[in-house]
């Protein structure tokens, strides 16, 4: 909690292991009793984060009508109320983790890499067979989620103006765009043959 509290609001690079330790309230010998450095504290921090956004992801993907366009909504909305409802949280996730070391910035990356892999299945039934050959799945999901990511960060940096509804429709247009060309698919290889 009190490095949520210190790394959420004043980021990495600004806080130091005393400030942590008067949040926590706790003297520093606790905190070395634990982590050697800051950076383990902020990766233990990152990773709680992460299973707690996992575990919410999964519990709104388990309530979700069963289809790739339904699974993405309640998906994107749990990930964009997570950082809203507590901003700390997107300060952590999505600004300063790639900035804090490499073993940081590989988890983030991991993160984002299992988010990919989720989306990967639900991109392979949204791209049509025939444009399988000309595009890489997984290029596409990790840009995809790098999509989202940037959103995200943006609606945050903006204060979170725009109306949550909006931002989850906003994200969810270029999957819309890939399930229209889906629906489209059958009538262009029916050209091609004619």
């Amino acid at each position: 909690e009190g490095a949520l509290a210190v790394f959420g609001t004043k980021g990495f690079h600004a806080t130091t292991v005393r400030e942590v330790c008067v949040a926590a309230h706790l003297t520093e010998r606790y905190f070395y009793e634990s982590f050697k450095t800051l950076p383990q504290l902020y990766l233990a921090t990152y990773e709680a984060l992460r299973e707690e956004l996992m575990r919410l992801t999964l519990a709104a993907l388990a309530q979700a009508e069963p289809t790739p366009l339904g699974l993405l909504e309640p998906a994107m909305r749990v990930f964009l109320e997570f950082i809203r409802d507590d901003p700390r949280r997107g300060r952590i996730m999505l600004v300063d983790s790639l900035a804090v070391n490499d073993e940081v910035a590989a988890v983030s990356g991991a993160t984002a890499r299992d988010y990919s892999n989720m989306l990967r299945a639900h991109l392979a039934q949204l791209v049509p067979n025939l444009k399988r050959d000309d595009i890489s799945l997984d290029l596409l999901a990790e840009g995809m989620i790098g999509l989202n990511v940037l959103l995200a960060a943006r609606w945050m940096q903006d204060g979170f103006a725009e109306p949550i509804d909006k931002v989850v429709a906003t994200n969810l247009l270029p999957y819309r765009g890939l399930f229209a060309l889906a629906a489209e698919a059958p009538h262009e290889a029916d050209r091609r043959v004619g």
